[in-house]
């Protein structure tokens, strides 16, 4: 079977198994854009999904493994867009990965890139477009280029993106380290501090100078924030000089890490972790190789074990990936994913 068809036949099997994690059939969830309080609410305890999330990231489960979906279902819907994030709410995943960029004005859009060209159907610089003047635009299909077809989506602020969010998925904001104080002025305003998640490659003393008065939010665990370190794009040396840094100020609150690896070099560096106190998780990339010590998603349609099994077998309780369906069926049929 073609990756293509494979694709296909796993994510039609995982949207009817995998829904009820959303409470909702998804035929009801796109249809009603998840607004109403059942599908943010699970089973019996009265607690949202984004909070039984939140719980068990926060506990000593090291068994459930936490699905991060890359600019949402993109390989289904445009990246970044309303139903790739309600996709990934249907299919249970519990990260939705977005990007936001800042425009003119001093809003944020869910965009991946500086520039519309790529993903909608504008031109120019975000920072040079007003609100208004982007809303006017349209996403492209998945994840656009200049022969993707143009589609109704609009594109989404940060404040609806975290609309559509609350109580359902919790959000990893990227590009958040070009406008931090002011993306975190935005989540608190629309009262989401314990829904987000976020990172930077900042040793300590400059996080801390980065959060402003936010840093007592990370130190208390209302706000989950989570260090960068790269063994890849030539972050090396950097990598190697602040991880030792943040494992001296362990235990944390909310303590985890994102690793990316080029190398069996880089991915040596884990047993640091491992090894520190309060046993903090580790969050690897499966996207692409370079992230990934060469073991990245579309090899883990062959033989999933070998490469989405090796992050697992490396201590990864959270893994972010392009194939959110495919994972999840993997996780589920391995017992590790289960709130």
């Amino acid at each position: 079977m073609s990756i293509p068809t494979f694709h296909r036949a796993v994510k039609s099997a995982a949207l009817a198994t995998l829904a009820v994690a959303a409470c909702v059939s998804v035929s009801s969830l796109f249809n009603s854009g998840c607004a109403s309080s059942a599908c943010a609410q699970t089973g019996n305890s009265g607690k949202t999904r984004t909070e039984l999330i939140r719980e068990k990231l926060l506990s000593n489960d090291r068994n459930y493994v936490f699905v991060a979906m890359h600019r949402g279902d993109w390989r289904n819907f445009p990246e970044n867009s309303k139903d790739a994030i309600l996709s990934c709410i249907a299919l249970g995943a519990d990260i939705v990965e977005l990007d936001a960029q800042m425009t003119k004005d001093g809003h944020f859009v869910m965009l991946h890139d500086g520039s519309l060209d790529r993903t909608t159907n504008g031109k120019g610089r975000v920072k040079d477009l007003t609100l208004e003047e982007i809303k006017q635009f349209k996403l492209k299909s998945n994840q656009g280029g200049k022969d993707a077809k143009v589609t109704d989506y609009d594109i989404l602020t940060l404040e609806e993106a975290l609309e559509l969010t609350k109580g359902k998925i919790l959000v990893n904001i990227d590009k958040f380290t070009q406008h931090p104080y002011e993306i975190l002025n935005v989540v608190k305003k629309v009262g989401a501090m314990k829904e987000v998640l976020v990172k930077s490659t900042h040793g300590p003393a400059d996080a801390k100078k980065l959060f402003k008065e936010y840093w007592k939010d990370v130190e208390s665990g209302e706000l989950l924030y989570m260090p960068v370190v790269q063994f890849c794009w030539k972050q090396h040396a950097h990598a190697a000089e602040i991880l030792p840094q943040w494992v001296a100020e362990e235990p944390r609150k909310a303590s985890m890490y994102e690793v990316c690896m080029d190398s069996d070099a880089g991915a040596a560096e884990l047993e640091k972790i491992r090894k520190a106190p309060g046993n903090p998780r580790i969050w690897i990339n499966t996207m692409w190789d370079v992230l990934n010590n060469n073991r990245g998603d579309v090899k883990g349609f062959t033989n999933p074990d070998l490469t989405w099994g090796w992050s697992l077998s490396q201590g990864a309780t959270m893994l972010q990936t392009d194939y959110g369906a495919e994972m999840l069926v993997y996780l589920n049929r391995i017992g590790r994913h289960s709130l």
